[in-house]
Formats: structure tokens, C-alpha cells, sequence
């Protein structure tokens, strides 16, 4: 499989994902639909935020931090305070709002609500690809690794959230690291596996057998899986070790043969701007319910489309500006 190919169904995955997220937020009902979108469209990211990862020596983890993590904190920080100021400017008690807002975005996890709901995925990703990094890097045994994951997520879903353990919230939602762990690590584990079987029609067959049969049994009330990973909402360990692999497999596998229609550049396109959209989305719905309300497709549908406007906008005003920075001195 090219390069370019791989790439291609990469992006066309997260696109799928993040569509997912968007339509997931805007949705109203909490039915079967509803609770699939969430077996599958958070784990995806975590798992293809562990395609790559690599074991690093002591010497490189300050390249790692400066060429990964900055970049990621910096848009966390960027994208997070320009929407605090946001709403604390539409709030009644301005300074207060703005406070308490800088506050919740320092502290991260559950503490972001509203149009900063979405955050909580950076704070959880940023902790769960640093600890993968350094478990892949200094536990050199597989076995070992994936037992260390294991009883991580087994921890971290053995009870309701860290409101009730510990009596508050952990920072960044810490606690739901455990949990983004074992995806993230399955994710780098099964890429190569998975890669290899993108085009098997059987592989297709049984992904498809399984995820219909999860979906089934869920709406026929057999099963009764919740997983909201933000609010830490997880009814069944064990479905939810198995069931989202199973899902991300199919999407992975749709991704694949997408790249082969007309629909594959736009989808490779969002794809690749998937976080402003993560980051906009719950502005975009908060100023069409105020506006005008609306069907939940209709919000969803501005909550993908307005990010990606907004984001080409500012990339055509900073090219215009840089053309214009090298053709002033020639018109001197």
C-alpha cells in the first residue's frame, strides 16, 4: 500500500470521527444511535493517536515534548482562551465568568463544560501519549506492556468517576488516561495487522458480522453498554475492551475503500482539520440556539462547516499577507 494511500484512509478515518463527535453532541435522543456513536468515535482518535508512536531514548524525550506536546498545549491554550473570553463576554457577571473560566481551563477534564466541553480530549490525550511513550520506551516486553495497559483500564473502569472515589475531579481527567490508554496502545499494536487487512473481504465479513451483532444486541436490550468517557460512564468492562476495537475496525475498513470514491477529498480535507472543528464545534451550536434553534442535522452540519470556513479564511488572510510582505520591498 503507497504512502499516499495510507495517509489517504488515515484522514478519511478521522473525518468519519469527528463527524461522529459532531453529530453525537448535536443529537438529542439517547437511544441505541446515540450510544454506538460513543463506543467507537472517541477510541478511534485515541487508537490512531497510536499508530506512530515510537520508543524514544532518555536523550530524546526534550525533541518529543518541544516537536509533540507544545504544539498540542499551545492550540489547547490558544483555542481555549478565546473561547473562555467568549463566554465570559456574554455572561451577566463578566470577570467572574472570565475567572472561573481560566480556571476550569487550567484544571481541564470534567471541569470543561459548554463551549469547551470538547477539551477534555486534548488534556486526556496529551497525559495518555506521554505515559504510552515512556511504558513503550522502558517496558521493552509486549506481554508485559499489554498486562500493564490491561489492569490500567481494568482500574481506571472499576468505578462510576473520581467525583465519587476521591471527592473531586482529577486534573485533565487523569484518571480517564487509564482508560485512553489501552485504546491508544491497541491502536499501535493492531495498526499493522489491520493495515494488512483493509482489503480482505472475509476480514470485512467478520468485522461486519460482529458490529451488527453488538448493535443488535444492544437495541434488543441483550447488552446495556454506556461509554461516555468524559463523564466516566462505563457499564461493562469487558464490552467496552472488545466492542470498540470491533467498531474502529469497521470504520477503519470504510475509510479504506472511501479513498476509492469522489467523496475521498473532501473527506481527506476535514480529515486533516479535524481539531479546529473539535475545538469550534460547541461555539457554533451555542450561537444557532440562540439565533434561530433548529433541527439537530442542521446544527451539526453548521458545526462542521463553520470550523472549516472559519480555519480556510484565516489561511487565505495569512497568504495574502505574505504575499503582499514580499512584494512590498520589490514596489520600493
Amino acid at each position: 500500500m503507497s504512502g499516499k494511500r495510507r495517509i489517504a484512509w488515515i484522514d478519511i478515518a478521522k473525518a468519519i470521527g469527528i463527524i461522529a463527535v459532531v453529530v453525537g453532541h448535536a443529537y438529542p435522543e439517547h437511544d441505541t444511535f446515540y450510544n454506538v456513536l460513543y463506543w467507537w468515535h472517541m477510541p478511534l482518535f485515541f487508537m490512531i493517536g497510536g499508530f506512530f508512536l515510537r520508543p524514544l531514548q532518555v536523550g530524546q524525550f526534550k525533541t518529543f515534548a518541544q516537536h509533540k506536546l507544545v504544539p498540542l498545549l499551545r492550540e489547547y491554550f490558544g483555542f481555549g482562551l478565546f473561547l473562555t473570553l467568549v463566554s465570559a463576554w456574554v455572561t451577566p457577571e463578566k470577570w467572574q465568568g472570565l475567572a472561573q473560566g481560566l480556571s476550569d481551563l487550567l484544571y481541564g477534564g470534567t471541569h470543561l463544560n459548554g463551549v469547551l466541553s470538547a477539551f477534555w480530549y486534548m488534556t486526556v490525550y496529551l497525559l495518555a501519549v506521554t505515559l504510552l511513550t515512556v511504558i513503550i520506551s522502558f517496558v521493552p516486553q509486549n506481554w508485559l506492556r499489554w498486562l500493564i495497559i490491561t489492569v490500567a483500564f481494568l482500574v481506571g473502569t472499576a468505578y462510576s468517576n473520581a467525583g465519587d472515589l476521591f471527592g473531586f475531579a482529577l486534573p485533565g481527567d487523569a484518571d480517564v488516561t487509564l482508560c485512553a490508554l489501552f485504546y491508544m496502545y491497541a491502536g499501535r499494536e493492531l495498526f499493522r495487522y489491520q493495515r494488512q487487512r483493509l482489503r480482505s473481504n472475509w476480514w470485512l465479513s467478520v468485522i461486519v458480522a460482529l458490529s451488527s451483532a453488538g448493535i443488535m444486541a444492544q437495541q434488543l436490550g441483550v447488552i446495556d453498554l454506556h461509554l461516555y468517557m468524559k463523564s466516566h460512564e462505563i457499564t461493562s468492562q469487558s464490552l467496552a475492551l472488545i466492542l470498540p476495537l470491533i467498531l474502529c475496525s469497521a470504520i477503519f475498513m470504510l475509510a479504506y475503500w472511501l479513498q476509492f470514491t469522489p467523496f475521498v477529498n473532501g473527506l481527506t480535507f476535514v480529515g486533516k482539520h479535524t481539531m479546529i472543528i473539535m475545538y469550534l464545534h460547541k461555539l457554533v451550536f451555542a450561537i444557532f440556539e440562540r439565533l434561530a434553534g433548529g433541527s439537530w442535522l442542521l446544527l451539526a452540519i453548521a458545526g462542521l462547516m463553520i470550523p472549516i470556513m472559519v480555519m480556510v479564511s484565516f489561511e487565505r488572510l495569512k497568504e495574502s499577507r505574505q504575499r503582499l510582505f514580499w512584494l512590498t520591498p520589490r514596489l520600493q
